[in-house]
């Protein structure tokens, strides 16, 4: 591809004054309106869906691409009959291959098996039904960089990158947002360079450049300039978010978007069924309570429909969105109380103690990989009285673990038990606490908690 790549070397050379356009310092109308729209649809379609390879390397032939009967006005169709307001579509992943028939590329619709221009098509169906489109560009590229996660962006694939946006911004004019993924391999100047040309191509389009798992209270200097922060299957704080970031001495307001799965996984996969309904409410309404939007993501099979289990979950919870006293309430005792662990992987937010008391079995509590002892505490909030607990585990490594409750400083025990697995209840005489903790200490490699429940007597 390097000869491609050079070949668009000269079509975008010159700087295109970055260094003149920045985002916005106050919540000006175009904010406010992206701001309103507060729920939207993650696409995550392509190559990926075909090799069943998220991080895909780019080596497959473009013909592997292969549609059976594709349906995008189906796709916008749902998501507006779903409640959602804008979506989002990934018109180039990290395989490389494109969307829509770019000049002077040969990876891309035009090569492929279905020759259907998937972003005109995109488009167009957002207008129809209306939707306000997004686009997603990643720089992380196995077909055309190799997929190399630290290294930096040389000008002849950054010249492509160039290429491609500005074909995206002038080919399909009404781009909403614009997504640019992987933003930590460019550099400061070439962020600003795509930044400023997205911007003068599309002056009422917003620029998110992917933060990855944050809470959205810092943007790291990797993703800078950005209009959006992201929170990628991470909230903001309970506190809410706070749009007002003060970046090298200058003040910007930029509002958070949170990026989710129906599912599991980003792309569709044939074992990846929808999380439960009242799972996917909890997640849209912590979003909207903490001041940000939901972008979730719903991915198309390799037919190029949304699967009806997909489309009917998303009915299910727009009828919970639409009535939100019809969702179950929790029976944990933990749910949502506020928790601490000993250890968290890499420290990363996603993986905090709070997953294990979410009711929520996709999420999950974890530990770096050489911990073998290891402690999650809940404070209930006031002394309670349970009999019941219920565990639930990724991996199968604990191999013992105590149940424990304090009392004054001291932990004392009141059940113990060895392998937890996919799916424990444990039942002891009734106790009366504020604080509680599991404690495993015993595991094989570092435990990884989906759930801690407890429950008061009676249920």
């Amino acid at each position: 591809m390097i000869g491609s790549i050079v070949a668009t070397a000269v079509l975008l050379a010159a700087p295109l004054g970055a260094q003149e356009v920045e985002p916005a310092a106050r919540r000006t109308e175009l904010i406010a309106e992206w701001e309103s729209l507060g729920y939207g649809m993650f696409i995550h379609y392509g190559m990926s869906t075909f090799t069943g390879v998220e991080i895909d390397k780019g080596q497959s032939p473009s013909e592997t691409y292969a549609p059976t009967a594709p349906d995008v006005r189906q796709w916008i169709r749902t998501a507006r009959e779903a409640g959602m307001k804008y979506a989002v579509l990934t018109a180039k992943h990290v395989a490389g291959h494109c969307l829509w028939d770019s000049e002077g590329y040969d990876y891309d619709v035009a090569t492929a098996t279905d020759k259907t221009d998937v972003i005109a098509a995109f488009m167009a169906a957002c207008k129809a039904e209306g939707i306000l489109p997004g686009v997603y560009y990643c720089i992380l590229d196995g077909h055309n960089e190799g997929a190399r996660w630290k290294a930096p962006v040389g000008p002849e694939y950054f010249a492509l990158v160039k290429h491609h946006l500005e074909e995206l911004h002038t080919r399909y004019p009404g781009i909403r947002e614009q997504w640019i993924d992987i933003t930590a391999k460019l550099s400061p100047p070439q962020r600003r360079e795509l930044y400023a040309l997205v911007k003068r191509l599309s002056p009422n389009c917003l620029v998110i450049m992917n933060q990855g798992f944050r809470d959205g209270v810092e943007i790291p200097p990797g993703s800078w300039p950005t209009d959006l922060a992201n929170g990628e299957r991470t909230l903001p704080p309970r506190s809410g978010h706070n749009p007002l970031k003060t970046i090298d001495g200058k003040t910007h307001y930029i509002p958070m978007e949170v990026c989710d799965t129906i599912g599991k996984h980003w792309f569709w996969q044939p074992d990846d069924p929808p999380k439960p309904a009242r799972s996917l409410y909890r997640l849209y309404s912590r979003c909207r309570e903490r001041r940000a939007n939901l972008l979730l993501n719903v991915p198309p099979d390799k037919t190029g429909r949304i699967p009806k289990e997909h489309v009917d979950r998303l009915m299910e919870l727009k009828r919970l969105i639409d009535n939100p006293e019809l969702v179950p309430a929790p029976e944990s005792l933990t749910f949502e109380r506020p928790a601490k662990a000993s250890n968290v992987y890499r420290k990363m937010i996603r993986y905090g103690a709070d997953a294990a008391v979410d009711d929520d079995p996709q999420t999950r509590w974890a530990t770096d990989d050489g911990v073998r002892d290891c402690w999650l505490e809940v404070d209930l909030g006031e002394e309670k009285r349970f009999n019941r607990a219920f565990l639930s585990e990724a991996y199968d490594r604990v191999q013992k673990f105590e149940l424990q409750c304090r009392r004054g400083e001291v932990w004392q025990t009141f059940a113990i038990g060895g392998r937890i697995g996919k799916e424990l209840s444990v039942e002891f005489e009734p106790v009366a606490a504020r604080f509680v903790r599991l404690h495993v200490s015993e595991a094989t490699g570092g435990p990884t908690i989906w759930e801690f429940q407890l429950f008061a007597l009676g249920k």
